[in-house]
């Protein structure tokens, strides 16, 4: 499951789509249970390895800074507000939603090819 979740983490860091459902799946199989803790567990991971990308991608100078910033304070504002909704909202419910999430945008790539 280490393993797994490195590769999550370096595909997470490189390209960054998917990488909240793939960390999710991991930690279920895991044995987690509690969604909230698994959603505290999922974005500091995510938080880790986008640093770490962030910092190889600032070393080489093919950053647009506005555009990052903006992005930036967009992801702060998202992942807060995001957080405090999902815990007012029961765990059942929040399971729902990213396993439609997942199906609907596994689906929509498939019938892009």
């Amino acid at each position: 499951m280490l393993a797994y979740q490195f590769l999550v983490a370096v595909y997470g860091g490189y390209f960054g789509a998917g990488i909240g459902i793939l960390t999710l799946a991991a930690l279920g199989f895991m044995g987690c249970r509690n969604i909230h803790r698994m959603n505290g567990l999922k974005n500091w991971g995510g938080l880790c390895a986008n640093a770490a990308a962030a910092a190889t991608f600032a070393f080489s100078g093919l950053v647009s800074w506005p555009v990052a910033g903006t992005m930036a304070v967009g992801a702060t504002l998202g992942g807060y507000g995001g957080s405090r909704l999902a815990q007012r909202v029961p765990q059942a419910r929040v399971r729902q939603a990213i396993i439609a999430i997942g199906l609907a945008s596994s689906l929509w790539l498939v019938t892009r090819i």
